[in-house]
């Protein structure tokens, strides 16, 4: 893979088609789109400009409709710098194609259309989106992807990238609490009562790796009690919007380095207008 001379900026997930779309041909450069939610030739079509390099364009499928593929080697030209390829489900390595695009090329952007296959097709979600993140930052190239469908999926996604704008910012509070108060309704409902309270003790404490009972410390009234608010910082942890200290056998040590100020406050005007 070429030597990076760009500084991509974080991965980032978009919730509208349309800024995933303007984001892929912003950069310049070299593009690649694993695309499963769309055919090639829909997002050719759609692109609002021309990238300034190749095109990759990878359909995670048995076929791409409309356009002759391969499935290795960088993909088939087909033309005015525009490469297709196939990847058949299960999809075991999905930098593959990123790594092939970028063999001798730096800079530029990699799309994922809807990431569920990436996720579902590995026994490490995590673990495959991260690979997915470090493939593009070894390329110098930027990363989006679309919001999930699938609400697990789309849980950790956010988890991990950065909304694009604020209205991604608020569909991805909105699947996340949804995702956690299915898998951990007790997190969930400590959250619902006490994130103002979580909040003011984040901001409060001045500690980078504080503990539940530290942060709990700084409050004057508090409703919540230790154990409590760790409940709620947990959620702020499993919602992106704060850290864990390493992995430790005792309580949680949270980093505050990772705290997101602004994730929270969209975390907790998505809690207000809750209806039940």
């Amino acid at each position: 893979m070429g030597s990076s001379e760009h500084a991509a900026c974080a991965p980032r997930v978009h919730a509208e088609d349309r800024g995933l779309r303007e984001a892929a041909v912003a950069a310049g450069g070299t593009h690649v789109a694993l695309l499963e939610a769309t055919t090639v030739d829909e997002w050719h079509r759609s692109l609002s400009g021309t990238p300034q390099g190749r095109c990759h364009y990878v359909s995670v499928d048995d076929t791409v409709r409309g356009a002759t593929a391969s499935s290795g080697g960088g993909g088939r030209a087909v033309g005015g710098g525009v490469f297709v390829s196939v990847l058949e489900r299960p999809v075991t390595d999905p930098t593959a194609p990123i790594e092939d695009a970028f063999a001798d090329a730096s800079g530029g952007t990699v799309v994922v259309d809807d990431p569920t296959f990436v996720l579902a097709d590995s026994d490490d979600p995590e673990a495959a989106i991260e690979d997915l993140a470090s493939a593009a930052a070894a390329a110098g190239a930027e990363l989006h992807v679309g919001l999930p469908t699938d609400v697990e999926a789309a849980a950790l996604v956010s988890r991990r990238f950065e909304p694009a704008d604020d209205e991604t910012a608020r569909a991805a509070a909105e699947v996340g609490l949804s995702y956690l108060r299915a898998t951990d309704p007790t997190n969930f409902g400590y959250l619902r009562q006490h994130w103002r309270e979580a909040r003011r003790g984040l901001e409060a404490v001045e500690m980078s790796y504080p503990q539940a009972k530290q942060v709990h410390a700084t409050l004057s009234d508090p409703r919540t009690t230790p154990r409590t608010l760790g409940a709620a910082l947990r959620a702020l942890v499993e919602l992106g919007a704060l850290g864990v200290w390493g992995d430790t056998v005792a309580a949680n040590r949270y980093d505050l380095t990772a705290y997101d100020p602004e994730r929270v406050a969209t975390i907790g005007e998505a809690i207000e207008s809750l209806a039940d």
